[in-house]
């Protein structure tokens, strides 16, 4: 019974350090960057160039050539290694 009762008590703990940050306005009410019309600025590329997008700033075809450049050299910085697996061998 007592291992019972205490690990209810440590739940209602984790509980509320989980909420805690949230109701001293933690990280619920992190400032962010406005934009000049009061939206919320884009933290990255790909954020930028859909804002472009939909405000008509930039085409179809320049948004695909921005993201396809944008994707080579992501490539180039951060390549994905694929590691040398031979295909299992049929046993016919």
């Amino acid at each position: 019974m007592l291992y019972v009762v205490l690990i209810v008590i440590g739940l209602i703990l984790a509980g509320a350090l989980l909420v805690w940050p949230v109701l001293k306005g933690g990280p619920a009410e992190q400032e962010s960057i406005p934009a000049v019309d009061g939206r919320v600025a884009p933290a990255t590329l790909e954020g930028v160039l859909v804002g472009q997008l939909v405000d008509g700033s930039i085409t179809r075809a320049q948004y695909r050539a921005a993201l396809s450049r944008l994707a080579q050299r992501d490539d180039e910085r951060h390549p994905m290694s694929v590691p040398d697996i031979e295909p299992p061998e049929s046993s016919s």
